[in-house]
């Protein structure tokens, strides 16, 4: 599959992130990822993307003379630029003119990184429940990867996933339970326990 476009949302309503991705042929894959699932896959897909740059960016030779060791981190480093430039204002295609894994989106259940000869990252994405049994790979260029880490952080932010559950605040005293009687004023409240 040649991408085209990646869209990834987080959709509250589901307490999800969405991944979807257009391909060249116009076909839209839909992916669940789920809370557990982003916050593995965030740490280990950085890990990842930091060692197919290190792999695609050698370091100058320090026996070189320094006007090529110039020119080497140069290059590196309109390397590195490129892999993190891609078109973030293109508006995603939501016309898809086929769903080649159906209307309901693929639940990630496991996921798998693999690294390729060729510098690419391969993603392994499995949906493996009880009554169904989907699978696809994608196979991403450094800057594929670092474009789908950057959505990735900006679905998790906005999910609010990282932030401490906020407590419950009562507005009021709530009778204990078990509570039938009511209390004299002043008298000391007798404490019922909940077996």
């Amino acid at each position: 599959m040649n991408i085209h476009q990646v869209n990834v949302s987080y959709v509250g309503e589901q307490d999800r992130v969405l991944l979807r991705i257009n391909s060249v042929d116009g076909e839209e894959f839909r992916i669940w990822l789920t809370r557990r699932l982003c916050l593995q896959l965030l740490p280990v897909l950085d890990k990842s993307s930091q060692s197919q740059l290190r792999a695609q960016l050698p370091p100058p030779n320090p026996a070189a003379p320094l006007p090529e060791q110039r020119e080497r981190i140069l290059q590196n480093f309109q390397k590195e630029a490129a892999a993190y430039g891609g078109d973030y204002k293109t508006p995603y295609k939501d016309q898809p003119a086929a769903l080649p894994l159906g209307e309901e989106p693929l639940l990630v259940t496991e996921l798998n990184l693999t690294p390729l000869k060729d510098g690419k990252l391969q993603m392994a994405l499995l949906e493996r429940l009880p009554q169904r049994k989907r699978d696809m790979q994608l196979n991403m260029d450094l800057t594929l990867t670092q474009g789908l880490l950057r959505l990735l952080h900006q679905a998790v932010m906005a999910s609010d996933w990282l932030q401490a559950p906020a407590g419950l605040q009562l507005t009021g005293a709530a009778p204990a339970i078990g509570d039938d009687e009511p209390q004299a004023a002043g008298s000391a409240a007798k404490r019922r326990y909940l077996n």
